[in-house]
């Protein structure tokens, strides 16, 4: 199962951090990184409190906020 990033490009850090939040122990202690291909972008988040990894798929406009502004 693929899951999208719900976040917009102009939202607020502490909304794209949220939607970068572990979703198994829903810790926003995450750290993760940005995959940037010719046509898709997706961000490998792996949670610091349990471990859990997980792949979300990013627009254009969400790859380049989190490649301009980290959260």
């Amino acid at each position: 199962m693929e899951e999208l990033a719900n976040f917009r490009g102009d939202d607020d850090p502490a909304l794209v951090a949220a939607a970068l939040a572990c979703r198994a122990c829903l810790s926003g202690e995450v750290d993760w990184s940005l995959l940037i291909e010719d046509f898709d972008a997706e961000a490998i988040c792996r949670c610091r409190a349990c471990g859990y990894v997980r792949t979300v798929s990013l627009t254009s406009e969400q790859a380049l906020r989190l490649s301009l502004q980290p959260v």
